[in-house]
């Protein structure tokens, strides 16, 4: 029988508990630099890679595996038999503070490079990786085999939602203040407690109380530890770039608009013929169905070649690592790119002379 004391020792040590995020599964670092690590889950597998791309969004990149029974490496690895790699971006640093989302594609682009080997690779880019490898996908269409998106804002007024409330209220000036209240970077702890404040009666009031009703629950505990273990540690991100995506994405739509210029070229959706698979959670009040499915209407992927999902019930990162969307929704659209892959056939080898010229 437990003590008052006891329940109040196992409250408070959970409620505190933090440390930093691991991977769960085998992986081995390919390539390092300043800026990622590009991790490979496999040893001997061959084939048109997948590569995921976590977000950016002051949280470390191991939601991509987040525990055993949750965790999309796990499902890739499952349902397909290619290689699996994942891009871990690292915190930034004052010596990277002026990255832009230029430096961004260039960093997107050793990684597809090193996990391709020549082969052009499968792009999973979810939340904020999904903008940038959408943007990726557009600048760079012979290296993308095919693109899946998950929770990834790319119609980013569409809808509404509380991000845009946000960007609609608050003035230009006030996010560039948080960053050079940061030294140039975006501070990740200011990250979480603004993604904290957009429902604030749930993070501060609701998750205490459910933790104190099951706090005799060893179960409840252990998955309440491994989600703050990951949701309380933050990174920073560069101020240049977040600020770059507060005005040209988020406030001015101008992917869609056809007049976001990233390495010197315009980003031309038109560009993406790919295979799409296109992800987004019912109840996800970060980014809205509407924004992540409406990139069908600007790529000129067939419609046949285009997969579509919402995923019931669903909040932002339940889209790519909850249990529903890996039991249900990522299996179907991994099956769907395959089919369509092999409906498409090969694509011909860039021309990568002009590539580096390009990312020059």
């Amino acid at each position: 029988m437990k003590t008052p004391y006891e329940d109040l020792m196992r409250f408070f040590g959970t409620a505190l508990y933090s440390g930093t995020p691991e991977w769960v599964s085998p992986n081995y670092a390919v390539y390092e630099d300043d800026a990622v690590i590009l991790r490979r889950f496999d040893t001997d597998r061959t084939g048109d890679p997948i590569v995921i791309l976590p977000p950016q969004a002051g949280h470390h990149s191991s939601i991509a595996d987040y525990s055993p029974d949750q965790s999309l490496v796990k499902t890739c690895l499952k349902k397909t038999t290619k290689p699996v790699y994942v891009v871990e971006w690292k915190t930034s640093t004052l010596k990277r503070k002026n990255e832009a989302i230029n430096d961004l594609v260039k960093q997107t682009m050793v990684c597809v490079k090193k996990a391709g080997g020549g082969r052009p690779v499968i792009l999973a880019g979810l939340c904020q990786g999904g903008w940038l490898a959408t943007i990726y996908a557009a600048l760079f269409p012979y290296d993308i085999r095919a693109l899946i998106l998950a929770a990834s804002p790319i119609d980013f007024t569409a809808g509404g939602g509380k991000i845009q409330d946000i960007v609609n209220t608050l003035p230009f000036w006030y996010y560039k203040y948080m960053v050079d209240c940061n030294s140039g970077n975006m501070s990740g702890d200011v990250m979480l407690m603004g993604w904290k404040f957009m429902n604030s009666y749930d993070r501060f009031v609701r998750d205490y109380l459910n933790l104190w009703v099951n706090v005799r629950d060893d179960g409840f505990l252990e998955r309440t530890k491994r989600f703050r273990l990951w949701y309380e540690y933050t990174q920073d991100i560069s101020g240049k770039w977040y600020l770059e995506a507060v005005k040209d994405l988020f406030t001015e739509n101008k992917m869609i608009m056809g007049t976001l210029k990233v390495l010197g070229e315009y980003v031309d959706l038109k560009k993406i013929t790919c295979p799409l698979a296109l992800l987004a959670g019912e109840r996800d009040d970060i980014t809205l169905v509407p924004q992540v499915h409406n990139l069908e209407k600007y790529a000129s992927t067939p419609e046949e070649h285009i997969f579509k999902a919402v995923i019931p019930q669903a909040g932002h990162i339940s889209v790519f690592m909850g249990k529903r969307a890996l039991q249900y929704e990522w299996p179907e659209a991994l099956d769907f790119i395959e089919n369509a892959m092999s409906r498409t056939g090969s694509e011909p080898s860039p021309d990568t002379t002009g590539y580096k010229k390009k990312a020059a």
